[in-house]
């Protein structure tokens, strides 16, 4: 079964929203326990980072089989938390993301391509 990956990632806390932000984040945790323990993803890791300069202030890496990661994008209390995330911090991404065993596939992928565009650089 092919694995798949979904990062949300988030930026500063909006000025005034420190304690709702603290607690939007235990939301989205016990959300991510319920969803490892339903099943319905492998593993979730959230890593928040020491400041370096960037807009990405922390994000949550979410792990499981590949399409039921992406559907999750689609689910009402997904994008309702989502919601609550953005209420309380700024720049919120969710983005697909390739890992471990599937970064192989993601390489052949890229290789493809490359090959794809060197053929029709040498044709015109």
């Amino acid at each position: 079964m092919a694995k798949g990956s979904l990062m949300v990632g988030w930026g500063e806390i909006i000025p005034g929203r420190e304690k709702a932000a603290q607690a939007t984040l235990n939301k989205a945790m016990q959300y991510c326990i319920r969803l490892q323990q339903e099943g319905k993803i492998d593993r979730f890791e959230v890593v928040v980072l020491e400041p370096h300069g960037s807009s990405l202030n922390g994000f949550v890496l979410i792990t499981g089989d590949k399409e039921t990661v992406a559907q999750l994008r689609t689910e009402d209390e997904f994008v309702s938390v989502i919601i609550g995330v953005q209420l309380v911090h700024r720049n919120v991404r969710v983005v697909g993301a390739y890992t471990g065993a599937e970064l192989p596939s993601l390489f052949a992928m890229w290789d493809e391509q490359e090959d794809k565009i060197l053929i029709e650089q040498n044709t015109i």
